[in-house]
């Protein structure tokens, strides 16, 4: 009885552990795909409204998850008391304070960072932000293909790792 409750529990943690890192995958990819929206609103909206950058990111923030929205919040607050400093750098402040919650890679975080900076310069930067909006769209893709070789490893593993287990005990 208690080797056949030790192997229920011993799946369960498999399954458990195969659970978590899916959902991790898919939340990376989500958060991904939502600050792409965000920059393409952004960028349609500082086109067409001409509004100053840091009412764009306050109207920008309406609506979104309350991550989103706080990040942007943050960064239009602190754009709108120092205005001398890097916007980049108001950027990494606010994304360093949510680290926890926030999945993107490193390399993934810079191409935001970079393509906020893009959208602040004056003229024409719709090349240099059609630049950045590429690879961000080939961050995605890359992030899509890694999700569906990732679940399958991950499943394949945590049931196997159970097995095994399993077995070690019986």
């Amino acid at each position: 009885m208690l080797k056949a409750v030790g192997v229920l529990f011993i799946v369960t943690g498999a399954c458990g552990f195969a659970i978590y890192f899916s959902s991790y995958l898919k939340t990376h990819l989500a958060q991904l795909i939502e600050w792409r929206e965000i920059f393409t609103q952004l960028d349609n909206e500082r086109e067409y409204l001409r509004l100053p950058y840091a009412q764009l990111l306050r109207k920008t923030a309406r609506g979104k998850a309350e991550l989103f929205s706080a990040i942007l919040l943050e960064v239009a607050d602190s754009m709108e008391k120092r205005t001398q400093t890097d916007v980049s750098v108001f950027w990494e402040q606010a994304f360093e304070r949510r680290s926890a919650q926030i999945l993107l890679k490193e390399d993934e975080a810079d191409l935001l960072f970079a393509l906020a900076r893009s959208l602040l310069l004056e003229g024409d930067h719709s090349q240099v932000a059609k630049l950045y909006f590429m690879q961000l769209e080939d961050k995605i893709l890359l992030a899509m293909q890694e999700k569906k070789e990732k679940q399958k490893l991950y499943g394949t593993v945590s049931v196997l790792g159970g097995l095994f287990l399993v077995i070690m005990l019986l």
